[in-house]
């Protein structure tokens, strides 16, 4: 367990290098599009800190001197994907305090989209199960181009989502869900971990059989 809370704290100082980045990106966009494209915020910021993450050690030196660790190759993986998790918990817990203090900036009541805040999570938590088995699958070199196709599809997915949502009614959806709320939250937590779980195990085959 302090294997995996060193790992971890180690990501966290790699992360400082890019909190002047954040905070622009966080100022310029609940600033500049918090009445009129909500989503802008949700949508990326969780993206962007997961790529941060992940890009982190992106430098062959790094991973050369992490394998040299007395620490299995599997607690570098488990490592890298909660360090994933925490910094999207963290996105959305900043894009809900902007939102929130943004509200009370207009002289609105303090509220959060609790629906934003959700399809974010969601979305991300998939992304982070498609993208870090790619990244160990692809290494070094081919992850400055899965970075940036990623950061595309972050952009371009999260305004086909916004396009879906607005274009489709899901009154049917919410009937359900709202009507069976404790089979829904089941369901869906369920499914989430057993993507999660699968893109975990995938990638601690793939980085076993890497040769650094």
């Amino acid at each position: 367990m302090s294997e995996i809370l060193n790992l971890v704290r180690k990501d966290f100082i790699l992360q400082r290098r890019y909190i002047w980045i954040i905070a622009l990106y966080v100022i310029g966009f609940s600033g500049l599009f918090m009445n009129s494209n909500l989503n802008m915020l949700y949508g990326l910021l969780p993206g962007m800190m997961l790529i941060l993450v992940v890009s982190s050690d992106m430098r062959q030196a790094n991973q050369q001197f992490l394998v040299t660790l007395p620490v299995k190759r599997s607690r570098l993986v488990l490592s890298k994907y909660v360090t994933s998790i925490l910094f999207v918990l963290l996105a959305l817990a900043t894009c809900s305090i902007v939102n929130m203090g943004m509200s009370l900036y207009h002289s609105h009541s303090a509220s959060i989209d609790y629906t934003m805040l959700l399809a974010s999570l969601i979305s991300v938590l998939v992304l982070m199960s498609i993208y870090l088995p790619l990244y160990y699958w692809l290494g070094i070199h081919g992850g400055q181009y899965l970075n940036v196709a990623m950061m595309m599809l972050v952009m371009l997915g999260n305004g086909a989502v916004s396009g879906i949502a607005s274009e489709y009614d899901f009154t049917n959806m919410s009937t359900w869900l709202n009507s069976h709320p404790v089979g829904s939250i089941a369901l869906g937590v369920s499914s989430l971990l057993l993507i999660i779980v699968i893109s975990y195990l995938i990638s601690v085959r793939i980085f076993k059989g890497r040769d650094l």
